[in-house]
C-alpha cells in the first residue's frame, strides 16, 4: 500500500519537528465525526500521530483552544506527549499510545486509574472557554435539518435547554475534556490517557464523569464506584444529585450526536417494537460490539428514552 499524500501543512510540521530524520510507515487513520486528517507514522523506531483539521470560520479560536488544552493535558500526563502544535495551521503531532479503548468494566483497579487521571486533569491549570453546549446543539440541529430535512427532536432540544439552565452554576468550573466516549480514553500499561481534544475547554467536571458513565460504566453501581473513586470518599446527597443532573446532560448530548449520525445516513429508521423496549445498556453493548450492525438512529432513540426517564426523575422535563 502506498503512503497517503500529505497536505503541505502536515509535511511542513513533520520537517520542523523531525529535521533531517526520515518519516516512515505513514498510514491514514480515521478522523471520526470531526473530519480531521489523521496519520500514524514512525521516526527512529518511535510511533507518532499527526492531526490536521480544517479551520472552522464559525469558531476561529478552535485551533488555538485545542492546542492550549492539549499542551496543558500533555504536561499533566493525561494526554499523549505533545511535540508540535500550530494553531495557525491546525496541525498537532503527539506520541502514539499503545493502549486500548476503555470498555465497560467493574474492575476497581481500572476504575481508580480512570478516576485518578480525571482528577489530575480537573485539578490542573484552567482551560480556555469554548462554545457552549447549546452552541453545539444548534450546530447539530442545523446539520440534521440540512442532511435529512428534519432537525433534532423538539422534545430533546427543550429538555436540553432546561437541563442547561439548571446546571448553569457549574458551567465553567474546571479544565474538562467534554467528550469522554470510550474511544477517547486509552488504557495503557502504566497510565490512562485521554485523546481527541476537539471539544475541550472550561466546563463542569461532573459532565466528564457522566460521559464516562454513559458507555463505559452503564450500571448504577459502576457509576457510583467511579464517583466515589473520583471524590476519594463516599458521595454525599448533593454530589449524587449533581451527578444525576450531569448524567441527564451527557445522555442528551450523546443522543443529539447519534441523531446527527442517523441524519448522515438519511435519517433515523422506523424503530422496531422490540428495540423500543430494550434497556439502554443492551443497545449500547450491541453498538459497541458491532457498530456497523446497529443503526445510529436506534441508539439515538434509546438514549432519548433514558434522557426522558432521568429528566422526569429530576423534575425538569418541560411540559
Amino acid at each position: 500500500m502506498s503512503a497517503p499524500e500529505l497536505h503541505p501543512d502536515l509535511t511542513a510540521a513533520l520537517e520542523a519537528t523531525f529535521p533531517g530524520r526520515p518519516v516512515q510507515d505513514v498510514t491514514s487513520l480515521s478522523g471520526g465525526f470531526s473530519g480531521a486528517a489523521l496519520i500514524a507514522f514512525v521516526v527512529d523506531g518511535a510511533p507518532y500521530v499527526a492531526k490536521r483539521f480544517a479551520l472552522d470560520p464559525s469558531d476561529p479560536e478552535r485551533a488555538a483552544r485545542e492546542s492550549a488544552c492539549m499542551r496543558v493535558a500533555s504536561e499533566r500526563g493525561v494526554a499523549p506527549r505533545l511535540h508540535h502544535a500550530d494553531a495557525r495551521t491546525g496541525v498537532t503531532i503527539m506520541d502514539r499510545i499503545a493502549g486500548t479503548p476503555l470498555r465497560p468494566t467493574s474492575d476497581p483497579t481500572q476504575i481508580e486509574r480512570v478516576a485518578a487521571a480525571l482528577r489530575r486533569l480537573h485539578d490542573g491549570p484552567p482551560f480556555p472557554r469554548g462554545p457552549s453546549r447549546m452552541d453545539f446543539l444548534r450546530f447539530l440541529d442545523a446539520q440534521c435539518a440540512a442532511l435529512a430535512g428534519v432537525g433534532l427532536p423538539a422534545e430533546l432540544v427543550r429538555t436540553i435547554a432546561e437541563l442547561e439552565r439548571v446546571s448553569a452554576p457549574h458551567a465553567h468550573a474546571a479544565a474538562c475534556h467534554r467528550d469522554l466516549n470510550p474511544n477517547n480514553v486509552l488504557v495503557a500499561a502504566e497510565r490512562v490517557y485521554f485523546v481527541d481534544w476537539t471539544h475541550a475547554g472550561a466546563g463542569d467536571p461532573f459532565i466528564d464523569l457522566a460521559q464516562l458513565g454513559v458507555f463505559a460504566y452503564p450500571r448504577p453501581e459502576q457509576r457510583e464506584a467511579l464517583l466515589e473513586a473520583y471524590l476519594g470518599r463516599p458521595a454525599n446527597d448533593g454530589e449524587r444529585a449533581r451527578a444525576r443532573l450531569a448524567r441527564a446532560i451527557a445522555l442528551a448530548f450523546y443522543a443529539a450526536s447519534f441523531f446527527f449520525g442517523a441524519a448522515r445516513l438519511g435519517g433515523p429508521p422506523p424503530e422496531p417494537e422490540d428495540d423500543a423496549s430494550r434497556p439502554l445498556a443492551e443497545v449500547l453493548a450491541a453498538f459497541g460490539a458491532a457498530p456497523e450492525r446497529t443503526h445510529p438512529g436506534v441508539v439515538a432513540a434509546a438514549l432519548l428514552r433514558e434522557v426522558r426517564r432521568e429528566a422526569q426523575a429530576l423534575d425538569v422535563l418541560p411540559g
